[in-house]
């Protein structure tokens, strides 16, 4: 190995340690409320202890009106009262000298479950629906099961109305403000899977007769001004990425050149970044690969084409084995090398590859356990790591004294924008 993996990287003006980063993963870890807890603050400092240089947060909720529509249970930031335990979160990941990035949602849309029963909102009435056919083999028995059955077609979804599209967009703004004050290191916008942002770039989900309807230009409009607004609130002061699915994989859905089109336009308006994915719940065969082979080769023809067209900092998810991360780096590729379910079944995976401890990495067996779990509502637990979700009883995961900064550097220079200028 040549040590790809362990060489700096800048994403905007943040420096990061190495080229191995925590995916972002809902761990429902969360209040049913959506403030943080000790065990949301264990887990991300485990990771950054066991050597990621950079972790990107769970999906985080960020209007009022997405919050009843998640799957279980979400961080939230839609208002100043979120921001506190968030804060704790981010001084348990720079205890070990890591970086830490807001993955910021501006929700579920169609693939949202109310626990009152509320219907969903989405850009057109069209409900989920996730074909069998589409469902890894270790999830098929979920699938199946009559009882599970109900959640793998969604309810129909009320259509979002111009104001709440251009109101939701100004809330995303403002959570973008208080992502800055709480200390976050970055911003991520929570734009794959099938989440909303997708559903409107999707012609298959958004069958609209305006301005965000029909044409590319107008199915990727809502993902423009959200970025738009984003990168406003962020003045500067933090990177500004995104997360994309590279394709939909479905008949008639967009394709990785629709998204090379989105990504190259959100690269010239001043994001900092590009992490990729695939697929969507409809088709999650691609959102989870199953196989080794699918593992291990998953996306990396697609990276090449996104590296080809831009010059951001490009993630990658799911190598899990560090000798074919390294090599695509070093091929230049990618940039950073992202790890989701391997993170969960090996925290301390960097470590063991600084360490030169290779043969020691506890392997994930893609048993899909973690994922079906939070299906199902419980919290996730793993087969092959027995620590995972207790995380909250190691007290070296939290500061026992202020950290090395009263004021976040991220908000002093943001506060500063405002100044005049001398």
């Amino acid at each position: 190995m040549t040590n790809k993996l362990l060489e700096p990287i800048r994403i905007g003006n943040v420096k990061i340690r190495n080229r191995m980063a925590m995916s972002p993963m809902n761990m429902t870890f969360s209040t049913h409320d959506g403030y943080a807890t000790d065990q949301n603050v264990a887990w991300h400092a485990r990771r950054a202890k066991g050597g990621f240089g950079l972790i990107i947060s769970d999906a985080i909720i960020v209007t009022k009106l997405a919050a009843p529509h998640v799957w279980g249970r979400n961080l939230y930031l839609y208002n100043d009262s979120f921001t506190p335990e968030l804060s704790r979160v981010i001084e348990g990941v720079h205890k070990f000298q890591a970086k830490i990035f807001a993955q910021l949602s501006i929700g579920f849309g169609r693939q949202g479950h109310a626990h009152d029963g509320t219907p969903p909102y989405a850009p057109s009435p069209i409900p989920m629906n996730i074909p069998l056919e589409m469902v890894v083999k270790s999830m098929r028995s979920f699938a199946e099961n009559p009882a599970f059955k109900h959640k793998m077609v969604g309810e129909t979804p009320r259509v979002m109305t111009i104001e709440e599209i251009r109101s939701e967009e100004i809330e995303y703004g403002k959570a973008c403000e208080r992502a800055v004050m709480t200390g976050f290191d970055g911003i991520e916008i929570h734009a794959p899977h099938g989440y909303l942002e997708h559903q409107f770039l999707s012609p298959l989900s958004n069958k609209r007769e305006d301005e965000y309807g029909g044409s590319l230009e107008n199915r990727m409009r809502f993902i423009v001004e959200v970025t738009e607004k984003a990168i406003e609130a962020a003045r500067g002061a933090i990177p500004v990425g995104i997360r994309m699915s590279a394709a939909e994989h479905l008949p008639g859905g967009f394709t990785i050149e629709d998204v090379k089109k989105v990504v190259k336009k959100l690269e010239d308006m001043g994001i900092a970044y590009f992490n990729m994915s695939d697929g969507s719940y409809e088709a999650l065969k691609y959102f989870f690969p199953e196989s080794v082979e699918q593992v291990e080769n998953h996306l990396l023809k697609e990276a090449k084409e996104f590296k080809e067209l831009l010059d951001i900092p490009i993630i990658m998810p799911s190598l899990h084995d560090p000798v074919v991360a390294e090599r695509a780096i070093a091929e230049g590729i990618i940039d950073i090398a992202s790890l989701g379910r391997q993170a969960i079944a090996d925290p301390d995976w960097p470590n063991k590859v600084m360490e030169g401890r290779i043969n020691e990495i506890v392997r994930c067996k893609r048993c899909q356990q973690c994922v079906s779990r939070g299906y199902i509502g419980h919290y996730p637990r793993c087969m092959v790591n027995p620590e995972a979700g207790y995380e909250k009883y190691d007290l070296d995961l939290f500061p026992q004294k202020r950290t090395d900064a009263l004021i976040p550097k991220g908000f002093a220079r943001w506060y500063t924008s405002f100044l005049p200028k001398k």
